[in-house]
């Protein structure tokens, strides 16, 4: 399937459904949005699988995608053999790490090459999220192509992508310009420390959970933000609601205005 074909097949995720989960976090047993970006992306996650019950809402089989080019076939080459950080971060959480050679050499080549192997990899591994990472040069214009494609072909799949700093969100804004429904599918990882991360994440409108200076988008923060997509559905589906529990609403000693008040205490 050509790059076009493929966004004529990307829909917006599922605004319903995000909001019913967000409001079964405002009905859990707990200060109202109190587990703040862990309801966010949990409820995004949802809105993508247009699914809402908590016990169909499940943990995501996700990997890392760590996007090169040529010049970095050697760091390339010890992530395929386990042999780099990110790989025991990611596999901390379950997840295999791949790095993907980007060979195009046209922009409108490596659009098309980044979602074929996104395409093979989601199909052939049962994927649900995944997360991008570059050891590339941010301005590498056809790494970044490839990871647009990508991330184009995973939001055609109904599939969450993990961005972790500034090549990925800006191949976030490159697909986002061909299909801005592709933004829905888009989740923020980490604020690395390269210059111009924070600000293209504003220019996405996403907000990153982690800021822990990392200095590149290598893939660390993706891996350790799918720990925090996995601890917001596990409060989702394990902690319940003043309903479930047959508690009133309105109990006091739960308000949102009583667990300030004992803050300021």
């Amino acid at each position: 399937m050509h790059i076009e074909e493929i966004i004529q097949t990307i829909t917006p995720a599922d605004t319903k459904c995000s909001q019913l989960a967000q409001a079964r976090f405002d009905a859990l047993i707990k200060p109202v949005g109190s587990l703040a970006q862990l309801e966010h992306m949990t409820a995004k996650y949802a809105g993508i699988k247009k699914e809402y019950n908590k016990l169909d809402l499940n943990y995501p089989k996700r990997e890392l995608l760590v996007w090169c080019s040529i010049d970095e076939a050697g760091q390339a080459e010890k992530i395929m053999h386990a042999k780099w950080p990110v790989n025991v971060l990611a596999a901390e959480t379950n997840a295999k790490t791949q790095a993907l050679l980007v060979t195009a050499e046209t922009e409108a080549d490596a659009l098309e090459e980044g979602a074929a192997l996104v395409q093979e990899l989601i199909h052939e591994h049962g994927l649900e999220l995944l997360g991008f990472g570059c050891l590339a040069d941010a301005e590498n214009e056809l790494v970044r192509a490839a990871m647009a494609g990508g991330i184009l072909q995973a939001a055609a799949l109904r599939v969450g992508v993990m961005l972790d700093g500034l090549a990925a969100c800006k191949a976030a804004k490159k697909a986002t310009e061909l299909a801005p429904a592709a933004l829905d599918y888009c989740f923020a990882s980490h604020v690395s420390a390269e210059q111009g991360a924070e600000e293209a994440l504003q220019e996405l409108n996403l907000v990153a959970p982690l800021r822990l200076n990392i200095p590149d988008g290598a893939g660390e923060g993706a891996a350790l933000c799918f720990t925090l997509l996995d601890a917001g559905i596990k409060a989702y589906k394990e902690m319940e609601t003043f309903e479930e529990a047959s508690v009133h609403a309105e109990v006091k000693e739960f308000s949102l205005a009583e667990q300030k008040k004992k803050e300021r205490n």
